[in-house]
């Protein structure tokens, strides 16, 4: 609720012009090194190695996170340097289709978010910290602290007319987020009992050679993943720029009408059962993933449809004002529909990948995310003189396409999948018929697209048996389990101490 208050009012305040645009690049400038050396390094390197020293031996938990914060305390205060002497050359490169005066609002921005890059780097390790002791408030509260960030940076540069305070909406939450998990993992001494009584400084400097080691060992794997993606997301800037600022600012607007609805609808469906498949023996997965792919498939398709036929009515009912004229309507609207054609090769594609990290395959992610990464980059390079913004939308759901199918290869599905997108076309096609008869100006228009497209997928998951069991009965059941009262507490199942909470963490 938090982001759509934020977007809305930056719509409004500022529409899809050279403020957002510059502010949206700088975002990037910052985000794109930051995460060539944290995404995986902490998520995949980091965590799952503290979680076993936790268990096996406090004392290198604790070697490995002294060595780890110091390691990333080094190189974001480097970043910060850099980023500083070299903001010009750093935009130029990542959006080569500015003109002079907004490359220089970009810079300035650039140097204000370059600020919280130590905040943000050691913020994300406190809160892996926590989660290592069950603990995920740090975690949820980001999102909240981002976007009242960005609510406040943006009614002062409005108030102000001085548009470079915008960066400031990302590195003054960062900052408090970083000093409140600096005191919570404090008091909550998540450091404190875990290193045991101090030995000799020869020992705990090889305690810390012995950590530092082990998490190159699980990192260096997982280098060519962030490299890939990173890029992508910098070719993405660099063609937003060359189409022009306001397709640089109508990509998010549009991006966070998708990524807000998958995250509150489809990812949960994709994700919830992911946890299984770390345990399952190898002969049950192929069961397990049939019995997921069909509701995720079943959630969003008929999303993809809404989105896709509805883009402007939807970007309309949620921007059209203040500052979002019309052009930023046409941009974005465009842009929505790009985005939403992918929406379910996305939730599906990300979740096979992590089932096959979950196996440990982790060669065959490499591959997948590769090609995957690298075609949307080559698409957006190639084709943006030829399809205009749409091509950034389009290149999105290529990259969801292909990491889907080469998911599914690796997992042995591909040809159930086939099957059950051949067997829902009919459903597909009565939904795009009635949806696209109904789409038009207005929210009445909207309402009723929206409605026609439910109820023909209603229908006819209900006249097909193979969806009515899944969509149906399996809910039905739920519904009636809780309705049932829960056993005494005594009587439950004991669960081995350390195992679950481990396995939790992990997945």
């Amino acid at each position: 609720m938090l982001g759509i208050v934020r977007e809305v009012l930056l719509a409004a305040l500022f529409g899809a012009g050279r403020a957002v645009g510059a502010n949206r690049i700088a975002m990037t400038g910052t985000m794109v090194p930051i995460n060539f050396f944290t995404a995986d390094a902490l998520s995949a390197g980091f965590l799952p190695l503290y979680v076993q020293y936790k268990r096996d031996s406090p004392a290198m938990s604790l070697a490995l996170y002294r060595s780890v914060w110091r390691l990333l305390a080094a190189l974001s205060i480097g970043l910060v340097v850099a980023l500083q002497a070299a903001r010009g050359f750093w935009v130029g490169l990542l959006a080569p289709g500015l003109d002079d005066s907004t490359a220089a609002l970009t810079g300035s921005m650039l140097s204000i978010a370059a600020l919280g890059v130590p905040f943000y780097v050691l913020y994300s390790l406190h809160s892996l910290v926590a989660l290592a002791h069950d603990d995920v408030r740090l975690i949820n509260i980001r999102a909240s602290f981002q976007s009242i960030g960005l609510i406040a940076a943006t009614v002062a540069a409005y108030l102000t007319g001085d548009v470079v305070l915008l960066a400031w909406g990302f590195t003054a939450p960062y900052a408090v987020l970083w000093c409140w998990s600096a005191y919570w993992v404090r008091r909550k001494n998540y450091l404190n009992d875990e290193g045991g009584m101090p030995g000799p400084r020869q020992s705990l400097r090889a305690q810390n050679k012995i950590a530092l080691a082990m998490f190159w060992r699980r990192l260096r794997p997982l280098l060519l993943i962030p490299v890939l993606l990173q890029g992508s997301i910098a070719v993405e800037r660099a063609v937003g720029s060359l189409l022009g600022i306001e397709v640089v600012a109508a990509t998010e607007y549009s991006r966070f009408v998708v990524d807000s609805l998958m995250a509150l609808i489809a990812a949960p469906l994709g994700l919830a059962g992911l946890a299984a498949f770390a345990r399952m023996q190898t002969e049950e997965v192929r069961a397990g993933l049939e019995r997921l792919i069909t509701p995720v498939l079943l959630v969003t398709v008929p999303l993809s449809i809404v989105l896709g036929l509805n883009s402007r009515g939807i970007i309309t009912a949620l921007y059209a004002r203040g500052q979002f004229d019309d052009q930023a309507v046409d941009v974005s609207s465009i842009m929505l529909l790009g985005f939403s054609l992918g929406i379910w090769a996305n939730v599906l594609g990300h979740t096979l990948v992590k089932v096959l990290n979950a196996r440990g395959q982790n060669a065959r992610v490499a591959v997948v995310n590769g090609l995957s990464f690298g075609i949307a980059a080559t698409v957006n390079l190639v084709m943006w003189r030829f399809w205009g913004p749409i091509t950034i939308g389009v290149a999105s759901s290529i990259t969801g396409l292909v990491m889907f199918v080469g998911a599914a290869w690796s997992l042995g599905i591909m040809r159930h999948c086939l099957r059950l997108l051949a067997l829902l076309a009919p459903g597909i096609v009565g939904a795009v018929a009635a949806g696209w008869l109904l789409a038009g100006d207005g929210i009445l228009r909207l309402i009723a697209s929206c409605t026609a497209i439910g109820l023909i997928w209603l229908t006819y998951i209900v006249c097909v048996p193979r969806f009515r069991h899944v969509f149906v009965v399996r809910v039905w059941s739920k519904v009636a389990a809780r309705g049932r009262k829960s056993p005494p507490a005594q009587e439950a199942v004991p669960v081995r101490s350390g195992v679950g909470r481990h396995r939790r963490i992990v997945d």
